[in-house]
């Protein structure tokens, strides 16, 4: 067999600056196109849920500072719960709203509140903090001495 047969009916491809020119076929382009689109759709929803959970943690952290806040401003002030006010703070454009729960408790197990001597009793502090939709609540709790009434043999005279 002649090697001229074997080329009889084989075209040379198109050859720019002496080399053979080739492309990509259609199918190629398109499994590139779907790679890139599906590797870009990843990234965005990656990138979306990273910013969700920065601002779901920076709004957990303001209700914790508001928390604690509301709950040294409770035990600064051990004769007096705090004023309530209905109005939330607001901070980065979401509300918090708080409430501050006075509960008297016995700090022994199976022995009721009222059958303690006042010197042993406990009031438990629990401020709560709302925000956000849907709602998020976050508490801190805290424990004082039951404040006794002054008697009359310790008021100082004037």
């Amino acid at each position: 067999m002649n090697p001229q047969d074997l080329s009889a009916g084989y075209r040379s491809p198109i050859r720019i600056h002496g080399r053979a020119a080739r492309g990509f076929t259609v199918i190629e382009t398109l499994v590139a196109l779907t790679l890139l689109a599906a590797g870009a759709g990843f990234l965005l929803a990656t990138l979306g849920a990273s910013s969700r959970l920065v601002r779901d943690v920076r709004e957990n952290e303001t209700a914790l500072w508001l928390a604690r806040s509301r709950l040294v401003e409770a035990a600064a002030y051990p004769d007096r719960p705090p004023p309530e006010d209905d109005r939330p703070d607001r901070y980065e454009g979401v509300d918090y709203r708080t409430r501050i729960e006075y509960r008297e408790i016995s700090p022994v197990p199976n022995i009721e509140v009222d059958k303690l001597a006042p010197a042993l009793r406990l009031i438990e502090v629990r401020v709560l903090v709302n925000w956000g939709t849907p709602p998020s609540q976050i508490h801190l709790t805290t424990y004082r001495k039951a404040v006794q009434e002054a008697s009359p043999a310790s008021t100082p005279r004037p």
